[in-house]
């Protein structure tokens, strides 16, 4: 499972890489959306990790398998989710912002990798949501800990994407 994650992180990686060097434009709003993205999940998921810790010190619960349900390309993680949910807020802003991010960077660079990391974002999130409606006992520390990992690599690699377009901005105006 590590290792497919990694590849198809590398292989969004390179071809963004490769496309960095057309026409595409560097955007700074954009790049602040993507970066003020990454610090609200980051936030999310260190609150996520303390409850997970908290709870694991509580008395020993029996281990209930639960899996999410898969996810279809472009659902939205509106679709799961009652209001009275306690993450309902961050879900609903997770939505609105990969939309903002996904439409942004459509217009400015149609770029077929963003595509697939927007996918991806939305598959972790919706299988994150999904467990904590749906599943009697919340996901451990590690396994939160894996999930902001994957999200972070994506963010990274799309911010790295921006540096690029950003540097080669800057080297056409000089």
């Amino acid at each position: 499972m590590k290792l497919k994650i990694r590849s198809v992180i590398a292989v969004c990686f390179a071809v963004m890489m490769i496309s960095a060097c057309t026409s595409h434009k560097y955007d700074p709003t954009l790049d602040n959306q993507i970066t003020a993205f990454q610090l609200k999940a980051d936030q999310q998921f260190v609150s996520w990790t303390a409850q997970a810790m908290a709870d694991n010190s509580l008395a020993a619960k029996p281990v209930v398998a639960c899996q999410a349900a898969p996810v279809m390309t472009g659902q939205p993680l509106s679709l799961i989710s009652p209001p009275s949910e306690s993450d309902s807020a961050f879900f609903n802003s997770v939505e609105t912002d990969l939309s903002m991010i996904e439409l942004r960077t459509r217009i400015l660079n149609n770029n077929p990798a963003i595509g697939q990391q927007m996918s991806g974002l939305r598959n972790i999130f919706y299988q994150i949501k999904y467990k904590r409606q749906h599943c009697s006992q919340y996901d451990s520390p590690a396994y939160i800990n894996i999930q902001r990992k994957q999200i972070s690599a994506i963010l990274q690699a799309m911010l790295i994407y921006q540096l690029v377009l950003k540097n080669g901005a800057t080297t056409t105006q000089n």
